[in-house]
């Protein structure tokens, strides 16, 4: 056959043609084609939605890109084929075939892609689940780590509330403590809302009835409640306490003002510890049951460690605490003591201790029994609570003995509170027949007049409860006021025993009041420390010699507590048996003095200080430099304050007068070198003051 024929059979068919003409079938061929690369395409596509998909089902995965791409390139090759030789029939047949084919393919490649892209969306949706469910483990983990070792409740109030509304993501988030004895709930944390309002809710508590009102069963999703008010309308009284914010649904069907989400922390026995109160959710959508039950864990989590924290300071209210009358024990007293006297220190305040013992307890446990006995001391431990101010402390300083602090008080002023203590007490009747009348004995000492530290301040009110019981019982003796108490023996061994942990504080102001019982020699003690401190300087004494010359010379004269007032003040010619009690005062002061630990070293300078040089002095008949020199020094300035101070019975020594005595005393009542100096220095002072100016 000619070529030119064979080209004109072969135009032909593209061309116009007839109306089963090839050109029809060629652009169902190309349709065919471009559905094979769609359907290639969604093969393709699908295998990279999720490329797990491709390594579990490789092989059919493979078999079905490769079946596409396939097809794909035989229709391709096909449409630059010659088909004009073929039966016209046969090749629509053909091309029909592949059409079915190719719809095929497609459809099946996209019900693939379909449902693969729901898989991996499903895929994807539990992967941001497991993500919020992971981060809220974590959150919860972190919660109970973070509480573990908190003993204190508010401090775990205020952790697990921002922990519940940071991670559940709430606007507004409160926690309320359930108070069982009152049978209300108060705010212990109030986050987001308005400040001044979450100010007013703190102070205002929650009648309990009015939450088990709102905790309604029908509301009641596990352990947390959720008030839809779609289903419910608030009272004005539930309104008054949860009142609606001030936002709109932001959501359709979502978080409404009118509702509300409890959850109620609970303990191990079910009881009611408090409620967590959260508020207007960040996505304004109704908590799901997932955010309900990690809410409840959060819950759990809290009331385990409210009820730790609770039972740890219940541990330490018992470790401070007195189990018979309720106020604090003697240990505690001890530490608060030390921490009052530091803080006065520190600031320069002022405060009391008052001693208190109650009188013939002994007999009261004797006839009455000891359970009687309890019942008193719980009855005066009632009297110094309700008496004690909020600052006091209160504490069972141990048998029938009760202690109190009063900061910022002195003495004069914590008078009048020590009475009203011992008139409570006076006051006390007990359901017995005949009761035995009951009374207390009172003992004050101030800081920081009667001691700088606790022991010494101990040792004052212990001491001013020893004098108040001397005098009479249902007494308050003021340590620095002791100038008309008798002592016996015994009463002065008390005394030393009590001195024991003294400063110099301390014993000063024994000194001083005792000197307030010789109507001769009130203040003189003072006069004889000034003038000691004179002859230190002009003789050039170092700091530790003078500090101990001053020292002795406050508390030389001690000793006369053990001297009966009127022996002291008595004006006329003394018996031999006065004069015996007089000269044992040096003896009285040393023992008092080696009592106090911390001033046994003035012991020997206060018993020599009525030596004589020449040895006829008392209690030793020490001579000369035998006689400690502190004590050779207060001998001379107390001889020079006694002849130049008034008496009832003779005028005061001018100075010259006076000097003359004391040189006419050298080398008999007196060191002679001491003299020579005291009064060189007397003349120089003297002609100081006379040099014009």
């Amino acid at each position: 056959m000619p070529a030119a024929q064979i080209v004109g059979r072969r135009v032909r068919p593209r061309g116009r043609g007839s109306s089963w003409g090839g050109g029809d079938i060629q652009i169902i061929a190309l349709i065919n084609f471009a559905g094979a690369l769609l359907a290639f395409f969604l093969a393709a596509r699908a295998i990279t939605l999720d490329r797990r998909a491709l390594r579990t089902h490789r092989g059919s995965w493979a078999v079905l890109v490769i079946t596409t791409a396939m097809l794909a390139a035989v229709l391709g090759v096909g449409l630059f084929l010659d088909q004009t030789s073929a039966h016209t029939g046969l090749l629509w047949l053909s091309t029909l075939l592949e059409t079915a084919l190719v719809i095929s393919l497609n459809l099946g490649c996209f019900f693939l892609y379909v449902r693969e892209h729901k898989r991996v969306a499903e895929l994807f949706d539990t992967a941001e689940t497991q993500s919020r469910r992971s981060s809220r483990l974590e959150a919860i983990l972190a919660l109970s780590d973070t509480l573990r070792p908190v003993r204190d409740v508010q401090q775990v109030v205020d952790i697990a509330a921002g922990a519940v509304r940071d991670t559940l993501a709430f606007r507004e988030c409160a926690l309320y403590l359930y108070d069982q004895d009152a049978d209300v709930l108060h705010t212990r944390a109030a986050l987001g809302g308005d400040d001044a309002y979450n100010e007013v809710i703190r102070e205002r508590p929650i009648p309990a009835r009015i939450v088990r009102g709102v905790l309604r069963e029908e509301f009641r999703h596990g352990n947390v409640y959720f008030v839809d008010h779609a289903t419910y309308s608030w009272t004005e009284e539930e309104l008054f306490y949860f009142p609606p914010g001030g936002f709109e649904e932001r959501v359709e069907g979502g978080f409404h003002p009118d509702d509300a989400l409890f959850v109620p922390l609970r303990g191990a026995g079910g009881q009611l510890l408090g409620l967590f109160d959260l508020y207007d959710p960040e996505d304004g959508r109704v908590p799901s049951d997932e955010a309900l039950q990690v809410l409840e864990i959060f819950a759990n989590v809290t009331a385990s460690s409210l009820e730790n924290a609770r039972y740890a300071a219940e541990l330490e209210v018992r470790a401070v605490t007195d189990g018979l009358t309720g106020l604090f024990n003697h240990r505690h007293f001890q530490e608060a003591l030390v921490a009052e006297v530091e803080r006065g220190a520190r600031y320069g305040l002022v405060f009391t201790l008052l001693m208190m013992d109650l009188d013939l307890f002994k007999n009261v446990n004797d006839r009455l029994g000891h359970p009687r006995g309890d019942d008193v001391l719980r009855k005066v431990a009632e009297v110094v609570r309700d008496v004690a101010r909020t600052s006091d402390l209160a504490a069972r300083y141990g048998g029938e003995e009760f202690v109190m602090i009063l900061p910022g008080t002195s003495t004069k002023q914590a008078a009048s509170l020590a009475e009203r203590v011992a008139q409570g007490v006076r006051e006390i009747v007990l359901d017995v027949p005949d009761p035995p009348r009951l009374s207390i004995s009172i003992g004050m000492a101030d800081y920081p007049a009667c001691g700088r530290d606790r022991e010494s301040l101990i040792a004052a009110a212990d001491a001013a409860l020893l004098f108040a019981k001397r005098t009479g019982r249902d007494m308050i003796a003021d340590f620095s006021e002791m100038s008309l108490v008798e002592f016996d023996r015994s009463a002065l061994e008390g005394l030393a025993f009590r001195l024991e942990k003294a400063d110099i504080e301390t014993v000063e102001t024994l000194a001083a009041a005792i000197d307030m019982r010789d109507a001769f020699n009130s203040e003189r003690a003072h006069d004889v420390a000034i003038s000691a401190e004179w002859v230190a300087t002009e003789l050039g004494l170092g700091d530790t010699e003078r500090s101990t010359l001053h020292m002795a010379a406050l508390v030389y004269d001690i000793g006369k507590v053990g001297i009966p007032v009127d022996v002291l003040n008595r004006r006329g010619d003394l018996s031999d048996q006065d004069r015996v009690v007089i000269r044992k005062h040096p003896e009285v002061g040393k023992r008092l003095l080696e009592s106090a630990t911390r001033l046994s070293a003035l012991a020997p300078i206060v018993l020599h200080h009525h030596e004589r040089w020449d040895g006829t002095g008392y209690p030793a008949g020490l001579k000369g430099e035998q006689i400690p020199f502190e004590a050779r020094v207060i001998a001379l300035c107390d001889a020079w304050q006694a002849m130049v101070s008034e008496r009832p019975y003779r005028a005061a020594l001018s100075s010259e007068q006076a000097m003359a005595e004391l040189r006419a005393g050298a080398g008999k009542q007196f060191d002679p070198g001491l003299v020579e100096v005291f009064i060189c220095g007397m003349e120089r002072k003297a002609g100081a003051a006379d040099k014009p100016v």
